[in-house]
């Protein structure tokens, strides 16, 4: 009797242990909600040390250490070690690209981010952070395909539209470099700044009679000053 009694609290205990981590993990997403990171990482951290192997407190531990821009080293390390359970996970790739980045790797960021992407096309903003990489790499080519995928997602976004010619201008290539200079003249009626940007384009490329019709228009246009809005006329009074 007395072995049979060991033997339930051994099982209790056993299915005890089993569901700490769990309930660590579920305490952590709740303290996350109310704003507490410190006490949430102690208990993502408990979640991973009671199951080594259960990617998601890691996975936590790593959206802490890229908020917090503290710690990206180790929890990098950590999900490193862990690849095979993260394989098909996008989020999972595109932390690590995201950790990398913080630790001075682009050329890392750019590989995990675009594993993430494989899995999950649809995250325009990793998509635009890997552009931004690449430019850094001096991968002009890449990241002038990739921001062309972005424009795809929002045409009118000229700040993106500016980071692609840009990209293609450093490619080498100059006709579509000057179409989306262009392009952006055309999202911006009256602005002074695309026109400017469009000019030193053909300063660049030695056509300095375009260059200089360019400059002209845009000294007309600052001062003339910024376009009026027009207001809408008031509705009559009832009174």
């Amino acid at each position: 009797m007395r072995s049979i009694v060991i033997l339930l609290v051994f099982v209790v205990a056993s299915a005890a242990r089993a569901e700490d981590p769990r309930a660590a993990f579920a305490r952590g997403k709740a303290l996350l909600e109310q704003g507490d990171e410190t006490a949430a990482r102690a208990a993502f951290l408990e979640a991973a040390e009671a199951a080594p192997t259960w990617l998601l407190p890691y996975i936590e531990l790593g959206e802490l250490a890229v908020r917090r821009r503290e710690g990206v080293a180790e929890a990098r390390a950590e999900l490193r070690a862990r690849a095979e359970s993260g394989e098909r996970n996008p989020r999972y790739h595109r932390l690590l690209g995201d950790l990398a980045e913080l630790d001075g790797d682009d050329a890392a960021a750019v590989e995990a981010w675009r594993r993430s992407l494989g899995l999950l096309s649809e995250q325009v903003e990793v998509r635009l952070r890997m552009a931004a990489a690449l430019e850094r790499l001096g991968r002009h080519e890449e990241a002038a395909d990739a921001y062309a995928l972005v424009l795809a997602h929002d045409p009118g976004d000229v700040v993106v539209r500016a980071r692609h010619a840009a990209a293609l201008e450093a490619a080498g290539r100059w006709d579509e470099a000057r179409e989306q200079l262009r392009t952006l003249v055309r999202l911006q009626p009256g602005q002074e700044l695309p026109l400017r940007r469009l000019a030193r384009f053909h300063e660049r490329r030695g056509e300095l009679q375009e260059a200089r019709r360019l400059h002209e228009e845009a000294d007309r246009l600052a001062r003339r000053g910024p376009p009026q809005r027009r207001m809408r006329p008031l509705p009559p009074s009832k009174r």
